[in-house]
């Protein structure tokens, strides 16, 4: 292919500034890499009809260097002799369902053609109504993956409505570098920028993208990517002579994690397309367009392959864009006045958030999963407490950010180790501005041009010279929504202490009125005194000793239990508290009732050091396989021992309560 030379002149670029024109420093570059290619290819696949989901596979292949370099005229001998020694590795991303590079070959003809949007210009707007960002910005972290090499090749259907193969190469590279691959004209400046395609007429410099399908496959070929064949069009993107290690930032979110995608490139590719498309990524309830299809190494994402926290957003996301109520997270509405052309409940959009425990989120043997914070690569400002992790995302489902401080989280209290507090925000995209831009009409277009040019955060802007402040009215709402949810009920709590948790453990395990000796009557109005209540016919009693809530977020209760000889058996069962009474799991599960699993759980039951005094136990679970209640067997023996519960709770807006029932020497009690 024939080598053009970009020629430095006035207001043009040069290499060097083209690779520092996104200079994110935050961000990996391989998270920059997935970002922006999944984006670019879910917006070519917004105008292709009659498909649900857009194709993007993103990957490792082997380069044969002698057979790629020999079609490169003028940097052949300089990538044979750099690169030829040794094995290398291009990384590729394919997409499929999408337009590929449409557009006239010459861009002079085309000037808004996809073909020189992606391959020869340079910050051009995106037009398409829903795509993610503009052309050419973010693109530019494609060069700075490899040594600037990157190969463009695409399958389209042009105006004869025949298929096509298109293939271009584009250079950028420092050009103040002491050795550039690009050959250096005598009397010109250097640019750093090259073309390679087929000459546009005899006599001119400038290219094109080659059709010829024999030398298009034989460079495929020694990038070891497969042409695209039948009915299938697309665009696949190849940068050869990458630094594999290179690209592999170690992360010290916690030394005591292991996070076995940062030793191999595929596995850190197959986390960071979860980590920025959880909300689109194998969801087929996407309801803003087509949903990712996305595979790594050419096999699919599904969601059995996510990792907890991933899934878990994703649902959050779903349960957000949809509203109503949800069993499963808070989702609130978020209402912004004076900006919006109505005020409904849910004009800014709305957002839903959970706290969630180690076991949710797979983090305790024998699983050990990572913490949220290691999954997103973000540190725990907290210490041993655990920060909000906050997120959001609009209409083309890519996370911008993952916020544990700042503005999004100013106010909002750390949770206790074993639980992590995790949102997302979802605006209303279509939301119309009251009084709107030419550009800026409704809210996701709002958001569109506060984003920088890497898409990593939310600010307010100014329209027709008047400042608006509707992103800080959107994170003040939600740290508003959230500490109602939690942490006004938290303080009632923390007020009253440890006596009062004492009190209610206390009054759930002892025995019912009507069992045992009368209380005193400066006890009977709701004190917090425990004691020991030995029952009438034999001394059967309760004591709680002390209680702790464990890593899983399981409650551990201690208490001391005494049994008269002549009791044969006694079962402990969970029961939720109501204004109306206690309510059994049946009575819950039943559809006359709430209908839903019964929402509290025993996880576990020990008398330590008390071998032989019990037979046989019987777990008693639901409809719905709940362990809700355990029948144990007692010797004919009188028993004094402790006994250590554990149980859990799935739904923070109930109260459990237990009860435990002698058989043989009492009444059912």
């Amino acid at each position: 292919m024939q080598i053009e030379i970009a020629e430095f002149g006035k207001m043009s670029q040069s290499g060097s500034s083209l690779l520092k024109l996104i200079q994110n420093n935050d961000l990996p570059i391989l998270d920059l890499l997935v970002r922006e290619a999944v984006q670019n290819s879910l917006d070519a696949g917004i105008r292709v009809e009659g498909l649900n989901s857009v194709y993007v596979d993103i990957g490792i292949r082997d380069v044969n260097v002698q057979n790629f370099a020999k079609h490169l005229d003028g940097v052949t001998d300089s990538l044979n002799e750099k690169f030829g020694a040794s094995p290398q590795k291009a990384i590729y991303i394919e997409d499929a369902n999408t337009t590929g590079l449409t557009g006239s070959l010459d861009f002079k003809n085309s000037p808004n053609g996809n073909i020189f949007k992606l391959i020869y210009g340079i910050s051009m707007a995106q037009d398409t109504p829903g795509a993610g960002g503009s052309w050419g910005l973010g693109k530019t972290v494609y060069f700075r993956v490899g040594i600037g090499l990157v190969v463009y090749y695409s399958r389209i259907l042009n105006e004869d409505g025949q298929f096509e193969h298109r293939l271009a190469v584009t250079l950028v590279e420092n050009e103040k570098l002491p050795n550039p691959l690009i050959p250096k004209s005598a009397g010109k400046v250097p640019s750093g920028i090259a073309w390679w395609g087929k000459s546009l007429a005899p006599d001119s410099n400038d290219t094109i993208p080659i059709t010829n399908e024999p030398m298009i496959h034989d460079i495929l070929q020694s990038l070891s990517i497969e042409p695209f064949e039948g009915e299938r069009l697309g665009t696949k993107i190849i940068i050869p002579f990458i630094d594999e290690q290179q690209l592999l930032i170690k992360h010290d979110i916690s030394p005591d994690e292991k996070k076995p995608w940062e030793s191999n490139a595929v596995d850190y590719l197959r986390i960071a397309m979860q980590r920025w498309y959880a909300p689109r990524l194998a969801n087929n309830k996407y309801t803003y367009g087509k949903y990712l299809d996305g595979h790594i190494n050419g096999m699919r994402l599904d969601k059995d392959d996510f990792s907890p926290l991933f899934l878990e957003l994703q649902l959050m996301y779903n349960a957000a864009v949809l509203g109503g109520e949800s069993n499963r997270y808070f989702v609130n509405d978020i209402q912004i006045r004076n900006y919006f052309e109505n005020n409904k409940v849910n004009n800014a959009g709305r957002v839903a958030y959970k706290k969630f425990t180690k076991k949710q989120l797979d983090m305790l043997a024998p699983l050990n999963g990572p913490s949220p914070f290691t999954c997103v690569n973000e540190k725990n400002p907290m210490g041993e407490q655990n920060a909000p992790l906050m997120t959001y995302a609009r209409r083309p489902g890519m996370i911008v950010n993952y916020e544990t401080n700042g503005e999004w989280c100013k106010g909002i209290s750390a949770t206790e180790g074993h639980e992590f507090l995790v949102a997302i925000f979802v605006p209303n995209s279509n939301t119309k501005l009251l009084n709107p831009d030419n550009d800026v009409v409704d809210l996701e277009a709002y958001l569109r041009k506060s984003e920088m040019a890497d898409h990593t955060s939310w600010s307010d802007i100014i329209i027709k010279s008047k400042p608006f402040d509707i992103v800080e009215k959107i994170r003040s709402q939600i740290r508003r929504k959230i500490k109602a949810s939690y942490e006004n009920k938290e303080e009632v709590k923390e007020k009253q202490g440890m006596n009062t948790l004492a009190r209610n453990v206390g009054k759930l395990l002892l025995p019912p009125t009507g069992f045992g000796r009368r209380a005193s009557s400066r006890n009977r109005a709701g004190g917090t005194k425990l004691s020991t209540n030995k029952g009438s016919g034999g001394g059967n009693s309760f004591t709680l000793v002390s209680q702790k809530y464990l890593d899983t977020g399981d409650l551990e209760v201690h208490f001391q239990m005494k049994l008269a000889k002549n009791v044969t058996a006694f079962t402990i069962e969970l029961f939720i508290s109501s204004e109306g009474g206690k309510i059994s799991a049946t009575d819950w599960e039943s559809v006359d009732s709430v209908g839903t699993p019964f929402p509290a759980q025993i996880t576990g039951i020990s008398f330590p050091g008390k071998i032989g005094l019990f037979g046989r136990s019987t777990a008693l679970k639901s409809d719905n396989k709940v362990l809700h209640a355990v029948r144990i067997e007692k010797t004919d023996k009188a028993v004094e021992c402790t006994c250590i519960l554990a149980f859990t709770c799935t739904d923070p807006h109930v109260q459990v309560e237990m009860s435990m029932k002698p058989e043989g020497s009492v009444e059912n009690a």
